[in-house]
């Protein structure tokens, strides 16, 4: 209780320093240069509303699955965009239809959060009331655990595991094929943090993860033994507000490097095997971050977005264009980068230079998580709960 008292006065400061600015926030020219085409709009539920459940939807071979807060989970034609099948969370196997109906009325919600992740032929997701959960490719519930704490971002899957990260800062393994738990590792947690929490990554027989206490670490996938630990955010300062310095992005992993960000910290260059720091540079940032073949793309804490070289870590251009704009991380979709806002825009750059070519205004209700991509299609999820699929030529 104390930790949710402590996050609305900070929900409460960040919302008095905004209404203290007399800046209007002005969206940047655009020379549009292309136009992309919306392939099919759907709808899931009523999604997210306001909550900060970010969830995310995945395309899987011809299947778009997605999910909304409340409880409702739905495989989609990818080409077409027609229900395949739904899965409701709230409505308990064996119990009959007006039981689930009397459940969505009296207000019962499964608060599913952080997202939709598929392996082993099946598909996973946790929830906030802590429960992780197992359907299978056609919608059958296979398995549904509990687990200490909520459940905020999608599980990792590898490694013969299912693993999930909590919002009390533990690292969940569990079995795939019927949720038993195989071990479970415990960091310690600030007294104040960010809402939301960093996604694991299964690499290299070993589980990366980030942590509210500025650090990003490895632990060995068949036990849960710490290998390394290393700070990216080091908290500074007197109050607790001024030492926030989370670790909330998802670590990024390509050739033996671990490349992490921290609120109120640096962007890192870590060596996988041993932690060693490679290089280090100022970006704060507390949104997942995107990488095409040698390039970083990161968009830092008031919504300013970078390229950077992986090698180095030197800058290869800045856009500030959405500075101060509530925006969201970055995705690389063919030869451009796409960010949502919260007033639902799209906004497309050109992520070899930087420059703005094509925005979309889209549901008003505004994007609160990246869009995803297979590298044929673009597919963002609103908050009202909107799907869209979009093409580029």
């Amino acid at each position: 209780m104390k930790l949710q008292v402590k996050q609305a006065l900070l929900l409460a400061t960040l919302v008095l320093a905004g209404c203290s600015s007399k800046e209007k926030l002005v969206l940047p020219q655009v020379n549009t240069s292309i136009y992309p085409s919306v392939v099919w709009e759907t709808s899931i539920g009523s999604g997210v509303g306001h909550f900060e459940s970010n969830l995310t939807p995945i395309i899987v071979k011809d299947t778009v699955y997605a999910a909304s807060r409340a409880g409702l989970v739905t495989a989609f034609d990818l080409e077409t965009g027609k229900r395949k099948w739904q899965f409701d969370l709230r409505k308990p196997a064996g119990s009959s239809f007006w039981q689930g109906i009397g459940d969505v009325w009296s207000g019962d919600n499964a608060r599913i959060s952080g997202g939709l992740s598929f392996g082993y032929d099946k598909l996973y997701f946790g929830t906030e009331n802590g429960d992780v959960v197992a359907l299978s490719a056609d919608g059958e519930l296979v398995w549904r655990t509990e687990v200490s704490g909520e459940v905020l971002v999608k599980p990792a899957i590898g490694e013969g595991l299912v693993v999930v990260a909590t919002g009390a800062g533990k690292i969940i393994a569990l079995h795939p094929d019927t949720g038993e738990q195989r071990w479970q590792f415990e960091n310690e947690q600030p007294s104040l943090t960010l809402r939301g929490i960093s996604e694991p990554v299964v690499e290299a027989g070993g589980i990366i993860y980030g942590s509210g206490s500025g650090q990003v670490g490895v632990l060995i996938s068949e036990r849960g033994y710490q290998a390394w630990e290393e700070a990216v955010g080091v908290p500074s300062g007197t109050t607790d507000l001024s030492r926030l310095a989370d670790v909330d992005a998802k670590p990024l992993v390509r050739g033996g490097t671990v490349f992490s960000t921290a609120y109120n910290g640096s962007l890192v260059a870590l060596e996988l095997r041993t932690g060693r720091q490679l290089w280090k540079r100022d970006y704060s940032s507390f949104r997942n971050m995107a990488m095409s073949g040698d390039t970083i793309y990161l968009v830092d804490s008031v919504g300013r977005i970078y390229a950077i070289d992986s090698r180095s870590g030197t800058e290869q251009w800045a856009q500030f264009g959405l500075n101060k704009h509530n925006v969201t991380g970055a995705t690389v979709y063919k030869d451009y980068l796409v960010i949502g806002d919260s007033k639902g825009n799209l906004h497309w750059l050109n992520r070899e230079t930087g420059d703005f070519v094509a925005r979309q205004s889209m549901d008003s209700s505004g994007f609160y998580t990246e869009a995803v991509t297979n590298g044929t299609y673009l597919l963002v999820q609103s908050r009202n709960g909107e799907l869209v699929l979009l093409q580029t030529p």
